[in-house]
């Protein structure tokens, strides 16, 4: 075999597309989520441990490709009901 066959090159080329509409996807999120004051590393499970804030993995497991995305959801809705109405009260 002298070249890669263009099957996968094409394969890979739509991997790399879909590469960068994830990461746009995830710049709009994450700015979604400093709009309303919601820290990602709340979402992520990388904010300090024995803080009394809530936490998820549940955008990491989105990140990943893990989970049921309604499931992942909802824990992230609960993590940013938190935070936003922690603003008003």
């Amino acid at each position: 075999m002298k070249r890669m066959p263009s099957a996968l090159k094409q394969k890979l080329r739509q991997y790399d597309k879909a590469l960068n509409k994830a990461n746009s996807l995830h710049s709009e999120i994450v700015r979604e989520l400093e709009k309303y004051n919601v820290p990602y590393d709340n979402l992520t499970a990388n904010s300090y441990r024995w803080n009394e804030e809530p936490r998820t993995e549940a955008l990491a497991f989105i990140n990943n490709n893990e989970g049921n995305i309604e499931d992942n959801i909802d824990e992230i809705e609960d993590v940013f009901l938190y935070f936003v109405n922690k603003e008003t009260e």
